[in-house]
């Protein structure tokens, strides 16, 4: 575990420092830098879009690589990248026509809220950028080198849109377009020095050989990955894509809000799994279903723990940090806690995406996207328009968590195994008395009729108190929320793994 817990190291610092960034943008400077909440909603609906198109068009290629590569000879490789390259190029084309033709481009006026706006001209080439990124990325993770491409993707992108939004603050960019065209061009800087980093891998030594690779058998792979890469990244956005074509472009800028405030609560899953999917590969390639287990729980055990501790700290912060935003910008409190529920419920069945979409069950996380995306449509489209922002967020979390459930029974059909044991239990049971724990927080400060655990419409008006309660609050409450960790780690026995890394950060640091 020692390179998936260095790995997993850094990429969960690049994972808040995103986190930071993204609550500095939404907070501070997207309110300074465009008046009109609109503006942020457009940007942010272009990411999600071009995100989505891009998954599309990279046909699934950039997973095949990372599942299928352990079993080439590495002389090969240049040629199943060099494959991968021409399809997405002719894919790209494809969509190039769709998108460019008047019942198209009608169609995703449609979902961007209705209104023609510049973000759409800059749809295709964003998803050019990040195709680029994915397929060389793909090399790096395959030789463990996940560091890069997963601190570009986290930090980078927020920051460069940081940059971005202080450069117009300053009074340059204003009008639209340019800023448009800045932000692409981040995009495909980080692309090519993707490129450029993986040209620097050690070269083969192999001989080279005349030997086919396997193109029928990851074609049909791709083919799966295609439609479940799709799928995950339709999910991923779809909320963003629900809200802006329901309700405007006004509530997405609020609906990403409490976004960036849920999100962090996957950041440790994310970290640890992008250190694990390499090595979860060639355990799968192996069959080595013991190791694969013994891994799976140990990682589930850390992610559980430090996820629950995180949502702790995002309920206790976000009322707080809601209360400086400008009035047009305030309405998405409310579905702070069911997208921070939703990112629990996620990490409650650790790496086993991982496992399925490298093992001969690699269709059921197709599936259980599949489940998703259509339980969440058929939900959202009744439910969304008079529920509002928080209404998404209910239709994301209950999606959630049947989308874990078939994943939970994907995974025992292959291993015998739920990966949920006493160790989970007795986390769960930790994270039940942290919120009872918040509740009496809340409780204390607002009075015995406490509402959604003080999330939502407190009765206490937070904007009103004066900067020092502002700020003694929320402190009191996180250092009792890491108390409570800390006694869950050592005292309770939770966490091995993460017990051994944060000895190991003691020890280095005590004098």
């Amino acid at each position: 575990m020692g390179i998936v817990q260095r790995q997993s190291a850094w990429n969960l610092i690049s994972g808040y420092l995103g986190v930071l960034l993204g609550a500095l943008n939404a907070l501070v400077l997207f309110p300074l830098a465009f008046p009109n909440p609109e503006n942020m909603g457009g940007i942010r609906w272009l990411i999600s879009a071009s995100l989505l198109l891009g998954a599309v068009a990279h046909l699934g290629w950039p997973q095949t690589m990372v599942t299928f590569l352990p079993k080439i000879p590495r002389g090969l490789h240049v040629r199943v990248l060099r494959f991968g390259l021409g399809l997405s190029t002719v894919v790209l084309a494809l969509l190039a026509v769709g998108i460019y033709h008047p019942t198209g481009k009608t169609w995703l006026v449609q979902l961007s809220g209705g209104v023609e706006r510049d973000e759409l001209a800059f749809l295709l080439p964003m998803a050019v950028a990040y195709v680029g990124f994915e397929l060389f990325a793909a090399l790096l993770i395959h030789a463990q080198q996940v560091i890069l491409p997963y601190w570009l993707k986290d930090a980078g992108r927020k920051g460069w849109l940081t940059l971005l939004l202080l450069v117009r603050i300053g009074g340059f960019l204003r009008e639209q377009t340019p800023f448009l065209l800045a932000l692409l061009l981040g995009y495909v800087l980080q692309a090519v020095w993707i490129w450029y980093r993986s040209q620097k891998l050690p070269p083969s030594t192999e001989v080279a050989t005349t030997e086919e690779w396997p193109r029928t058998s990851m074609l049909n792979y791709s083919g799966i990955m295609l439609l479940t890469v799709a799928a995950q990244m339709a999910f991923g956005q779809l909320d963003i894509l629900m809200v802006g074509a329901w309700l405007g472009l006004t509530a997405v800028a609020h609906y990403s809000i409490a976004f960036n405030f849920g999100i962090v609560v996957s950041m440790p899953m994310k970290a640890m799994n992008a250190s694990l999917r390499p090595i979860i590969a060639k355990l799968v390639a192996a069959e080595s279903w013991d190791e694969v287990r013994q891994l799976g729980e140990r990682s589930l055990q850390s992610q559980w723990l430090a996820s629950g501790w995180i949502f702790l700290i995002a309920l206790s912060v976000s009322p707080w940090a809601f209360s400086v935003l400008p009035d047009n910008y305030q309405g998405g409190l409310d579905a702070v806690l069911w997208i921070a529920a939703a990112q629990v419920v996620n990490v409650s069945t650790g790496p086993s995406g991982l496992v399925l979409v490298a093992s001969k069950s690699f269709r059921w996380e197709l599936y259980a996207n599949a489940v998703l995306i259509v339980f969440a449509l058929l939900l959202g489209q009744s439910w969304i328009p008079d529920h509002g922002v928080t209404g998404a967020a209910q239709v994301i979390f209950v999606a959630m968590v049947l989308y874990n459930a078939v994943k939970l029974w994907a995974l025992h059909r292959l291993t015998g195994h739920f990966w949920l044991g006493l160790g989970f239990v007795k986390s769960l049971l930790w994270l039940l008395g942290a919120l009872l724990l918040h509740a009496a927080f809340w409780t204390y400060l607002e009075g015995p009729s406490l509402d959604q655990f003080g999330v939502g419409q407190p009765k206490l008006d937070v904007a009103k108190l004066p900067l020092g309660n502002k700020l003694l609050y929320p402190s009191v409450e996180m250092t009792l929320h890491t108390l409570w960790a800390l006694i869950g780690v050592h005292v309770l026995g939770l966490a091995p793994d993460l017990r051994t890394f944060l000895n190991r950060i003691y020890s280095r640091i005590r004098p």
